[in-house]
């Protein structure tokens, strides 16, 4: 598409009257009614309401794991529990701008992201290191956190990590820009979100992101909170935050599925030269969410590197 093209298509979007359009799109406000029905709990913290679900022994190891840029924290199933099974402390919490948490009219960078986790660890009592598996956009998150942090983090897994030039579909490409972006997006970011998931994996995985991500999209917040996050996180230069993570004591996981669509492999010499001193665990025939695919390959990889870290502080 042309440059003219998209100006025009844009200005044809702004002219619409975006209001009623994006009431239509988000009709209903993120408050107490909403969260009537959501599992886990609430905690404020500095800049609002988090929503987190906490499973296993209190005296166990904690493990805490971040969502990625769009699936809020279910997209853990599975993996959570496996964890939680071992006898870890599990804990997973959605970022605000995402699923039952608040959705502040403010930057959602690292400082925010940073803050969140910093803040929640503290409400929860967890005054020892913890392991933190990110999924995607989260790793970013989570490496930065490890560098400003390093003496609260007892290991990173990250599983198909953001920042090797991760692709945005063209609906995400013209809401990144400036000025029109965001009402442009308010008015299409349902479609444009969704069109994603067919990356996700086969028809089953399809249908069991699409069921539990698609009433999400009605609350108000989100995309503008997304957007916001998009732009401010380095989703498509992230390596040098890789690579000087790799330089760090903390110990690095990386699981990656070698048929991801959402956030692809880059070529695996890459992989290898970011994360030179991490357990690199690269998964055959697997797409973006391995734990969804291969439950038991994915949960043995985590556990074994969770087990050795905390024997490597004992």
């Amino acid at each position: 598409m042309s440059i003219s093209a998209r100006m025009a298509l844009l200005g044809a979007a702004a002219a619409l009257p975006p209001v009623l359009r994006y009431l239509r799109s988000e009709p209903l406000p993120m408050d107490a009614k909403a969260r009537r029905s959501a599992p886990g709990s609430f905690v404020q913290l500095r800049h609002g309401l988090t929503h987190v679900v906490v499973d296993g022994p209190e005296a166990g190891e904690p493990v805490l794991f971040v969502p990625g840029a769009t699936l809020s924290l279910w997209m853990w199933d599975g993996l959570f529990e496996e964890v939680a099974r071992a006898g870890y402390r599990a804990i997973r919490y959605d970022r605000y701008g995402m699923g039952y948490s608040d959705r502040p009219d403010i930057a959602y960078g690292q400082d925010l992201f940073n803050e969140q986790i910093e803040d929640l660890l503290d409400a929860l009592g967890v005054d020892r290191p913890v392991t933190i598996v990110a999924m995607a956009f989260g790793c970013p998150i989570a490496a930065e956190f490890a560098v400003r942090h390093p003496e609260r983090v007892a290991g990173v897994c990250l599983v198909a990590p953001d920042g090797f030039a991760t692709p945005l579909n063209t609906g995400l490409q013209l809401a990144m820009l400036p000025i029109v972006g965001e009402p442009f997006f308010r008015l299409v970011g349902d479609r444009a979100l969704k069109s994603r998931v067919p990356g996700y994996g086969d028809e089953r995985i399809v249908a069991r992101v699409m069921a539990r991500f698609q009433p999400e999209l009605k609350y108000q917040g989100f995309k503008r909170a997304l957007i916001s996050a998009l732009k401010n996180l380095p989703i498509h230069g992230g390596e040098y935050l890789y690579r000087f993570l790799n330089t760090r004591e903390t110990p690095v996981q990386v699981i990656w599925g070698r048929e991801d669509r959402v956030t692809p492999m880059p070529n695996e010499k890459v992989v290898r030269d970011v994360f030179s001193r991490a357990d690199i665990r690269l998964l055959d025939g697997v797409g973006h969410l391995p734990h969804y695919e291969q439950l038991e390959t994915t949960s043995g990889a985590l556990l074994d590197f969770i087990a050795r870290t905390a024997k490597d502080r004992t």
